[in-house]
């Protein structure tokens, strides 16, 4: 099952104080304890250049997981320009505390990652916000404001925002501006954008002793394409034998951002079983579900344990990247060699966006996200390399109008990054290596691990459905930018290309899900990276479990019941709920649930399933979970854990169903607090 970034957990570690501290939307940070736990021995990281107190008016800190937090800290960064600020980002990773408390302007944009848990690079930020000796003048001085990031659909909501505001003050800080909440159940990037225009800038203004620029504190200021080639800290530069490429020792590895440090820390596994999972598929309607192993026995430093998460790098389909290769000019240097050097009058060293030496096959077909719309951010940088100018003008008031971008790149339309190149970039002249800098990076896809460290340490198993939908017709998405008044240059032209095919509705394919299901055979080698989940099984085999999980929800349980099996049946008190349309259509793991039932001693107590078309009302896990309701009721109240998966609404409605079983919403909260009520939805 595929998870969305957000579910996944931080280090396990610190899970416990965040969901101590952090459990519902009502939590009031400032009465929050602080870490009494011995002080880190961890050192922090040396600040970098960029967080040296007085080199720049505002400093925005980040913690981020998926990239995130950190894209729209950049997206400050540049847009500061535009405001006579300049602005300097910091990985909270190299947060350093005497420095910190020297700024005079700060900005923090911070993930809850989890069940409100702190990102992997912000965890020792927190710790050092909690302890015990931080004294109330510790942040005197520092004028900041905070932007928290979140999944509504969860009990620790934007927890990390919300202390991190709470406890600046606490600290002596002085707030300048609200606290903004992106909820990413919704649309978090429409949340930044009106956070930002509800006066953030002016807000610094003042506190950079600016004064205030303006009702909008906009400047004249305009950033433009040598703005753009001026901030590129790289040069690429392409040769067909890789010893030739130019060595630069300041240039090093590790990652430029989060999803680069990803790269240099994955694993590459090959895929040794790959199955179909449904009785009735059709790869070409994208109704198909796989099971797939990956080999790790050579890779001893990769940890993980019974329904963890593994991160798997998709590759871009082959007909995207050929597309790509033409009109970037480098259709015949695909195994040609990519490498990278500082670009002129950089002084200083800089990380890699990417492993190289890689083939321009690999550099485009594994670390560029050419499928996905990029972000207004990605856009407005790429628009300033559109030489035509009304075209050019055109592109940059799409990109003024949320709504219309929204629209566009968003659910039923999703326009691609092809298409958005076709239809408001035909004039773009940009050379291969300032692409390779300015194009979103490929993100890895989470998945809800299938299978037991118990039963076998060296392989994992993922349970993967392709990702589809059946989309707007080009011409009609023409036809509707015309009439909100964004005329497409490439729009006539686009559609000559596509003739008949302009007028049929478009399909749009999960990159990696479609990468796993259509394209992936065994033999195959992957990035893999694993994080862990908050699916533990209780200690006592004695304790009652009931999960419930639907369509690729199954994969954690179907993870559990190896590991029932590895155990020889020891937990008796089980009970799987399971959702999908049909037995004879999209039974996942049949046979094996069946096996497990049918085992002496039982592997598996009860499976009950929920088969949603096989009668004229449909029935969904929760219908069966209200008609099993005492027995679910008394397994709780002997100690028994509740595990669910799958999809967000379906989270919601199981939650109701066991509010009326237990009595009260109340019980629901404190099995949460407890850690017997798991959840991971997307």
């Amino acid at each position: 099952v595929q998870l969305s970034a957000r579910v996944l957990l931080s280090l396990a570690a610190a899970r416990y104080l965040w969901k101590r501290y952090c459990i519902s939307d009502d939590y009031d940070p400032t009465t929050a304890k602080p870490n009494t736990g011995a002080s880190p021995k961890k050192a922090f990281s040396v600040p970098t250049k960029a967080a040296r107190a007085g080199d720049s008016d505002v400093y925005v800190y980040f913690g981020s997981q998926s990239g995130t937090a950190e894209g729209f800290s950049k997206e400050l960064e540049a847009e500061g320009k535009q405001h006579d600020l300049s602005v300097s980002v910091v990985d909270l990773e190299d947060f350093d505390a005497d420095e910190f408390s020297k700024h005079k302007v700060v900005v923090m944009v911070v993930a809850t990652y989890g069940e409100g848990d702190p990102t992997d690079n912000a965890v020792e930020f927190f710790k050092w916000l909690q302890g015990e000796e931080r004294g109330a003048e510790e942040l005197k001085g520092v004028q900041f404001c905070v932007m928290g990031l979140g999944n509504r659909q969860y009990v620790g909501f934007n927890s990390c925002g919300k202390l991190a505001d709470a406890k600046m003050e606490a600290l002596g800080g002085t707030r300048i501006y609200e606290r903004g909440e992106g909820d990413d159940d919704q649309n978090i990037e429409e949340d930044f954008e009106q956070w930002k225009e509800r006066g953030f800038w002016p807000a610094l203004r003042q506190a950079a002793g600016k004064g205030d620029a303006g009702a909008d504190g906009e400047k004249s200021t305009k950033v433009g394409k040598k703005d753009i080639l001026a901030s590129l800290q790289l040069r690429a530069e392409v040769r067909e034998d890789p010893k030739k490429l130019p060595v630069d020792p300041l240039v090093q590895v590790g990652g430029a951002d989060i999803l680069g440090k990803w790269y240099f820390q994955a694993h590459q596994s090959q895929v040794v079983t790959e199955y179909e999972l449904r009785q009735a598929s059709d790869p070409e309607a994208g109704k198909t579900t796989k099971h797939l192993d990956f080999d790790v026995k050579n890779i001893p430093s990769l940890d993980w344990r019974t329904a963890d998460n593994l991160e798997v790098l998709p590759s871009n389909p082959i007909d995207v990247v050929e597309w790509w290769v033409e009109r970037l000019g480098v259709k015949d240097q695909l195994e040609s060699s990519v490498g990278f050097a500082r670009a002129e009058g950089v002084d200083r060293p800089v990380k890699k966006p990417f492993p190289t030496p890689c083939s321009v096959q690999d550099a485009l077909g594994l670390y560029c996200d050419l499928c996905a719309a990029p972000s207004k951010g990605a856009m407005k940088k790429l628009a300033v390399f559109v030489s035509n100018d009304e075209e050019r003008s055109t592109l940059e008031a799409l990109l003024e109008d949320r709504q219309a971008y929204q629209w566009l790149t968003g659910e039923g339309v999703r326009a691609s990054f092809r298409e958005l190149f076709e239809l408001y970039l035909e004039s773009a002249t940009v050379d291969f290596g300032t692409f390779l800098q300015l194009c979103p990076r490929q993100k890895s896809r989470p998945y809800t691990i299938a299978s037991s460290s118990r039963e076998d340490k060296h392989k994992i198993g993922v349970c993967v459905s392709v990702v589809a939908e059946e989309l707007r017709p080009l011409d009609e998405i023409v036809k509707e930018l015309e009439s909100r008044g964004h005329t497409a240059p490439g729009g006539a032209a686009a559609l000559k290309r596509r003739g008949e095919a302009a007028s049929s509705s478009r399909s749009f394919r999960g990159v990696c899900s479609t990468m796993l299901c259509n394209r992936t055979k065994q033999g195959e080698r992957l990035w893999i990276q694993a994080r862990p989940s908050s699916f533990r099984l209780p200690r006592k085999s004695s304790t009652p479990i009931v999960m419930i999980g639907a369509g690729t929800g199954v994969a954690p349980f179907r993870g559990f019941v190896r590991e029932f099996k590895a155990e020889n049946g020891a937990r008796q008190k089980t009970m799987l709920f399971f959702g999908c349309q049909k037995s004879d259509v999209d039974f996942l793991y049949k046979d094996e649930f069946q096996e497990a039932l049918d085992a002496e001693p039982k592997v598996l107590g009860e499976l009950v399933n929920a088969f949603s078309r096989e009668q004229d009302k449909k029935v969904y896990v929760q219908h069966r979970l209200r008609e099993r309701a005492q027995d679910v009721a008394a397994m709780v109240q002997d100690g028994g854990y509740i595990y669910v998966c799958g999809a967000t609404s379906m989270g919601a409605a199981i939650r109701d169903e066991l509010s009326i079983a237990l009595g009260s919403p109340d019980y629901v909260t404190r099995l949460l607090t407890e850690g017997r009520y798991i959840e991971e939805l997307w």
